[in-house]
């Protein structure tokens, strides 16, 4: 009898879990027979969720964990498409129909995203069309009638973007969707206005839709790009590079103060823009951030924030004209490699991988270089990420590389790798014979400048 009872119980609560699981039904129109993928996105931060396959009408099914959070989920397709949707404990249905400018999302089932595609569609729709429209604003006689009549036209279209994000978002004051709304709202400088007078007025206006305290925003990915656009603005490309990277830092500046009212959304903005500033080799900007962040005023000890405050010490300690981290140990053949005991006038460590495509590019200029440089003044250094010898070995031999190479086999986690904070590959610190950090070039042309 009992256990009659169990096997009843565990059918309830099976058939009970079944039915409060929500699922997402998809068609991607003209796909058929290739992965797609389910992503969950935090801020610059993305997890795969699940993974399955279109069948030969492009259609697919999701079933969802019932504990899945709430917020914006990214749909990937092996070809490349992608449909964002709003995940908030219902169930989704939809068809994406790509055209020649990008796709079209209907929505079947799923209030969240009907809201959100409702401003969307109307959004895509109307920016093409100013976009066709600008030209006319920019070089047409402003006397003529037809410049009148397309300014009129494209201050209609910009008006009806903007009543009907607020009308969504009035209406619907409780969903996801009326905060991803509010920051795919865009503002827009006076048409009358030259173009450094409307750069000029985004600058200050840019994020007028959004409350930095709408942490909500961080379930989303639309954060990353509304700080790209906005650091945009301030890229004037004809200026030099000195003045270039001093108008972006004010930008830098801009975006932590704004961010600076709630902890969450600073910790993300600093954590996005180091990332960015890595992948680019922007030296100035990661000392700019370690030097003037905010991070110690906030009061909460959480692990990101001491994430955080621990990347910027390290930036800091790896600035130019510091000390280069020192360290001993072997290269793959044995040898013993004390950074100490070079006494080189210059020493390149190159951080590369055998599965790094922009490793490859700078590999026979260093072999130049370390072949060149008879007198050895020039020591090069090889630091791999791999974590299979043989993999490195092979790459070692296909590429005539001479000089030593280290690898511990731990990938990012290798112990010089974590010393010297690498995010990314290639990375290469220039030093001298005193171990100061010289330089740290992020391609061809200032290796090859560096080294002469």
């Amino acid at each position: 009898m009992i256990k009659k009872l169990w096997l009843l119980n565990l059918l309830i609560a099976s058939c009970s879990l079944l039915h409060s699981q929500n699922t997402i039904n998809g068609t991607v129109v003209g796909l058929s027979n290739e992965k797609i993928t389910l992503v969950q996105t935090f801020g610059s931060k993305q997890l795969v969720i699940d993974s399955s396959n279109l069948d030969e009408n492009g259609s697919f099914k999701f079933m969802l964990d019932p504990s899945l959070a709430g917020g914006q989920y990214q749909l990937f397709t092996a070809s490349g498409m992608n449909v964002d949707l709003i995940y908030n404990s219902e169930n989704i249905q939809f068809v994406a129909i790509p055209n020649e400018f990008d796709k079209q999302v209907q929505i079947i089932e799923s209030i969240e995203n009907m809201i959100y595609y409702d401003f969307i569609n109307i959004k895509q729709r109307n920016l093409l069309k100013l976009d066709i429209l600008s030209p006319v604003i920019q070089f047409y006689p402003k006397n003529d009638e037809y410049y009148q009549s397309t300014v009129d036209k494209m201050l209609g279209l910009r008006t009806e973007l903007n009543e009907r994000a607020n009308e969504l978002i009035n209406n619907n004051p409780n969903t996801i969707a009326s905060h991803l709304i509010k920051i795919e709202n865009p503002v827009f400088a006076d048409i009358n206005l030259p173009e450094n007078l409307q750069i000029e007025f985004l600058k200050s206006h840019f994020f007028d839709h959004i409350d930095f305290n709408d942490t909500v925003l961080l379930q989303s990915s639309l954060l990353n790009s509304k700080v790209i656009s906005y650091l945009s603005l301030y890229q004037n490309g004809d200026v030099d590079r000195e003045t270039f990277e001093n108008n972006l830092l004010m930008g830098v500046d801009s975006l932590l103060s704004k961010a600076s009212v709630n902890q969450s959304m600073y910790e993300y903005m600093v954590g996005f823009l180091i990332k960015g500033f890595e992948a680019i080799g922007f030296e100035k900007g990661l000392e700019h951030i370690a030097d003037h962040n905010q991070l110690d005023k906030f009061c909460v000890n959480t692990k990101r924030l001491l994430e955080l405050q621990n990347k910027v010490e390290m930036i800091n300690s790896l600035s130019l004209g510091k000390t280069a981290p020192g360290f001993i140990t072997t290269d793959i053949n044995g040898s013993i490699i004390n950074l100490g005991n070079i006494d080189s006038d210059k020493i390149v460590l190159f951080f590369w991988a055998s599965w790094c495509p922009h490793c490859k590019e700078l590999i026979p200029e260093l072999n130049e270089i370390y072949k060149a440089d008879s007198n050895k003044n020039i020591q090069v250094i090889g630091i791999s990420i791999d974590t299979n010898i043989d993999d490195l070995k092979q790459a070692i031999y296909e590429n005539g590389i001479l000089w030593p190479n280290i690898a511990d086999l731990k990938g990012w986690d290798g112990e010089i790798v974590t010393q010297y904070g690498i995010a990314a590959t290639p990375s290469i610190f220039i030093l001298d014979k005193e171990k100061t950090i010289l330089a740290k070039p992020t391609n061809k042309t200032q290796l090859t400048k560096l080294l002469e």
